[in-house]
């Protein structure tokens, strides 16, 4: 497998995982308090499913690829189009001054949104222009750092933090990836969900 590959299985097994542990308090989990109604169980379920459903759809998006044609041609038209603007403004009759302004703002503008769609090709990178992934990731554990408070308490929240804290400075994530699909292959072998 590529790189790439373990990347894109990690959000599934991810998952698979927050399912498994969603039910598992039926089988005598870790969960101080039950749920409080069956819909809540399923609601929580659901989110991971919406969760699941948006995963892909970037998966969809991200492999999805542009017809280069298209791009080559449309850059093809620009450049050609932005080289003869001169000569065919040069005939009418304006000012230099004006003609040479207007050349370079419409000539600016055209260059510019081509630069801005060559940027927004590929935003799930590590450029200063592309979108800021690992701070959407801080404030999604947050939110389950505040969602653990309210369900489990202080204790349970404040245990997840520090957990979370001692595996960003285990290792990379790869790595950390790999070591939670190994012990979740392990596990599964040992549990049952009759």
């Amino acid at each position: 497998r590529q790189l790439i590959d373990e990347a894109y299985r990690a959000p599934i097994v991810l998952a698979y995982n927050l399912r498994r542990e969603i039910v598992k308090w039926r089988q005598g989990g870790m969960m101080k308090k039950p749920f409080r109604h069956v819909n809540e169980e399923l609601e929580i379920l659901d989110f991971v499913t919406q969760f699941s459903n948006a995963y892909h759809g970037l998966r969809i998006l991200a492999n999805t690829p542009f017809p280069f044609p298209l791009v080559q041609m449309g850059r093809t038209f620009l450049a050609f189009w932005v080289f003869t603007l001169p000569f065919a403004l040069c005939s009418a009759q304006y000012e230099l001054i004006g003609l040479l302004w207007c050349i370079f703002f419409v000539t600016y503008g055209f260059v510019g949104l081509e630069y801005v769609s060559t940027e927004l090709d590929d935003p799930f990178g590590d450029d200063a222009t592309d979108f800021d992934d690992l701070g959407m990731a801080e404030t999604v554990y947050e939110d389950i750092y505040i969602a653990i408070y309210k369900a489990d308490g202080d204790t349970a929240a404040y245990q997840l933090r520090e957990r979370i804290a001692w595996r960003k400075g285990k290792g990379s994530a790869l790595h950390n990836y790999r070591m939670d699909y190994m012990d979740s292959v392990h596990s599964r072998d040992s549990y049952s969900y009759s």
